[in-house]
């Protein structure tokens, strides 16, 4: 059985969550700046930067009239609390979460064979950065996240990501059982995960629309999503090691969806 996290109220804000204004990183800045996705309302860079790094930052800057301001790499230090800016530095806009349930229905009426992932509770932003990474690497559709118990797109998840939470839409939601209910409905097949029970990933058929379902990092799944589900996977293992990292396994089953999904494109299964 999957085991259910606690709930109650949150006493500690998840990890992150005090650094949701800032991003910082060479990669993820300048990302940022040009897909434009999510606004910048004010950027900052070393006044050491080489003279071809400030023409590539006052390029994009101008694209999306906004203001370039240098100082001290200390001085950037201060504002960020962490020595790893690299020199670049950008104090956002709430990030643009798309609604869940017009991004659903988008998704499903525009893609031909969608993959969807839905996340419940996963509350360590380099987990839900490098997972969101993954995601966006192999095509992943859109990603649906719930509104408690999981970390939302802060500084530390969009850098953790690389930048690729500008690239794929993210939808937030108060009921991820609607959003599992209504895919369903629409033809999705949804299936859970688990460490321990459940169909090996590689004997499924992941060739037709698919959602899944990545819970928690210690408690997996909650049961009512778990019953929610057409079927649970798993993830086939050798080693000593028990389980694989959250974002490990995401990546993985993205993989397979994938792999199996191009295969059928070349009528190779």
């Amino acid at each position: 059985m999957v085991e259910r996290y606690r709930r109650g109220k949150q006493k500690t804000p998840l990890l992150g969550n005090h650094q949701k204004c800032w991003v910082w990183g060479r990669n993820v800045v300048l990302e940022t700046l040009r897909v434009w996705n999510w606004p910048i309302l004010e950027l900052y860079c070393s006044d050491q930067l080489e003279p071809d790094e400030m023409e590539v930052v006052h390029v994009l800057a101008k694209q999306n009239d906004i203001a370039v301001h240098l100082e001290p790499g200390a001085s950037l230090h201060k504002r960020c609390h962490s020595s790893e800016h690299q020199g670049y530095l950008a104090k956002m806009t709430a990030f643009p979460y798309a609604e869940s349930l017009p991004l659903l229905t988008q998704i499903i009426e525009s893609k031909k064979c969608p993959l969807l992932v839905i996340c419940d509770a996963i509350q360590d932003p380099y987990n839900f950065g490098a997972l969101i990474r993954s995601a966006e690497a192999f095509g992943v559709d859109g990603v649906f996240i719930g509104s408690t118990h999981q970390v939302g797109v802060t500084s530390l998840v969009a850098r953790s990501s690389a930048g690729a939470v500008n690239h794929i839409p993210i939808a937030r939601t108060e009921d991820l059982e609607e959003i599992i209910n209504v895919a369903k409905r629409r033809g999705i097949q949804v299936l859970g995960t688990s460490a321990s029970s459940g169909i090996p990933i590689f004997e499924c058929d992941l060739k037709n629309p698919t959602a899944l379902i990545i819970g928690n990092e210690g408690c997996g799944m909650r049961n009512s999503l778990c019953n929610h589900s057409d079927h649970l996977v798993r993830i086939p293992q050798h080693g000593e090691v028990s389980a694989l990292n959250t974002a490990v396994s995401a990546g993985i089953l993205f993989y397979e969806a994938r792999r199996q999904q191009e295969l059928q494109k070349q009528n190779l299964i």
